[in-house]
């Protein structure tokens, strides 16, 4: 067995990977700690009215920041300012982001396409399994995902996928093996949810437990799709189309406004 070549001189990428594990952590737990400290004031007797600002203006800052973290840090990495345009640490290529041409002509894009739609079929008959036995009526337990549009959930999915293939191409670059890069991977994205206390309640909270869990399956599964097919587009597509099937069959019933927590993303975590 042959042991990956580890440099004794640190990438530069691991600055941006380490970078970007730190800001998610900071960033999850001051908006923790800002949604604590807007309850306590909500509930207290006397609150002036000025505290409904930071409740107006909270959406709108955690969908910029997610903006920025999910799709602004890759981006950077590729060559984004400072820098000339795609001359940065990272290429497309070691993201996965194939093109038509070079390495990617038409029978290779058609096996990439056709093992990851197996792949993806197969895991989600498997996850329908499993949805379909945590359900079961005689548990009395009803796991429901909470009603989003369309759009929302297939951002979420975009930003998930940059970001686990920012590691991955990171990581791939720095340890010198794919596999240990996927491994590696995973396991920061498990330590990010690990650090984010939304996610930690979530899995206590019966509309954030039933999403937390599709994505941490989800997290494997695109895991074994891009070892299979080292295309960004196609683990992109696997999980866009699974996604979407399981928020489909398992959406709560529209009662009205009001009722779910609104959801963050995830990583995501």
């Amino acid at each position: 067995m042959t042991l990956p070549h580890l440099s004794l001189s640190p990438s530069p990428l691991l600055f941006w990977v380490l970078a970007s594990v730190l800001t998610y952590a900071l960033a999850t737990n001051a908006l923790w700690l800002a949604d604590a400290t807007a309850r306590r004031r909500t509930t207290s007797p006397g609150v002036p009215g000025a505290t409904r600002f930071p409740a107006r203006l909270g959406p709108a800052l955690c969908q910029a920041g997610s903006f920025l973290f999910y799709l602004g840090i890759p981006y950077l990495a590729l060559g984004g300012w400072p820098r000339r345009p795609l001359q940065g640490l990272l290429s497309l290529e070691d993201m996965g982001l194939a093109g038509l041409g070079g390495a990617w002509q038409a029978a290779r894009w058609l096996d990439a396409v056709g093992t990851g739609f197996a792949l993806g079929m197969a895991a989600l008959a498997i996850l329908l399994v499993a949805w379909a036995n945590a359900n079961r009526p005689a548990d009395g337990l009803r796991l429901r995902f909470p009603n989003r549009s369309w759009l929302a959930i297939l951002v979420d999915v975009l930003y998930l996928e940059v970001h686990w293939a920012f590691y991955r191409g990171a990581l791939a670059l720095i340890l010198g093996d794919v596999y240990l890069a996927i491994s590696v991977g995973l396991g920061l994205v498990g330590a990010e949810w690990a650090l984010n206390p939304f996610w930690r309640r979530g899995w206590r909270l019966a509309g954030r437990a039933a999403e937390q869990w599709l994505h941490a399956a989800l997290a494997l599964v695109i895991a074994f799709v891009f070892l299979a097919t080292r295309n960004f587009w196609v683990c992109l597509g696997v999980h866009t189309l699974i996604e979407l099937a399981c928020w489909r069959i398992g959406r709560e019933p529209r009662t009205g406004p009001g009722g779910a927590e609104p959801s963050l993303p995830d990583t995501g975590g």
